[in-house]
């Protein structure tokens, strides 16, 4: 079923849906202060990505949070999402255990990751998320992607990851992702929106 979805996806080609204008991502509301990053070319390469966005928040405290989002707006060989299921361990980090919470804005669930890679420790909690739904694993983006591939709709989704290192206390951790969690994923929405209003025949 998982590969007549992939199929599907590689073999439809709707129009081009457009940039997402990440860089217009408001997230201020959670902490003032941010870095915007840069990528490595190396892994930007690989990820191939329309766009992306990646800062560090509070990045003077003792456990800044890292905020990664990257727009992919088709799914076709060589630029599909990547899971950090595969990143982290092809980056040094092992993984040291799998588990999901209930999202912070209604019902579902997020994928969540505790790494370490031998000198610290953290908390990485992801999800997909389409023009209509949230998705937390790879099987049901695909799937969740087929179906509107069989409509002849675009297959554009954002990935976004939201981490902070930690000593020993997961759950405070957990605490201190939420709110970005939160709110990465109404500004997702809202650009989402925003787009698709402008341009009706995209949706």
């Amino acid at each position: 079923m998982v590969a007549v979805a992939g199929n599907l996806l590689r073999a439809t080609e709707p129009a081009d849906p457009g940039d997402l204008r990440l860089d217009g991502a408001a997230l201020a509301g959670v902490a003032p202060a941010y870095v915007d990053e840069v990528l490595e070319p190396e892994f930007f390469d690989a990820l191939r990505a329309r766009e992306v966005l990646y800062r560090t928040y509070a990045p003077d405290a003792d456990d800044p949070v890292w905020v990664f989002v990257g727009y992919f707006d088709r799914q076709r060989e060589g630029s599909q999402v990547h899971s950090p299921r595969h990143c982290y361990p092809g980056s040094g980090w092992n993984i040291e255990r799998e588990t999901r919470w209930p999202v912070p804005w209604g019902t579902g669930e997020l994928r969540a990751l505790v790494v370490h890679n031998g000198l610290e420790r953290r908390i990485v909690c992801y999800w997909y998320q389409t023009r209509d739904r949230v998705v937390a694993d790879e099987v049901g983006l695909k799937l969740a992607l087929a179906g509107r591939a069989v409509r002849r709709r675009p297959q554009d989704v954002a990935f976004a990851s939201i981490s902070t290192s930690f000593a020993s206390d997961v759950a405070e951790a957990q605490r201190r992702v939420e709110p970005y969690a939160q709110t990465v994923h109404t500004e997702i929405e809202r650009l989402f929106q925003e787009r698709d209003e402008s341009d009706p025949g995209r949706q």
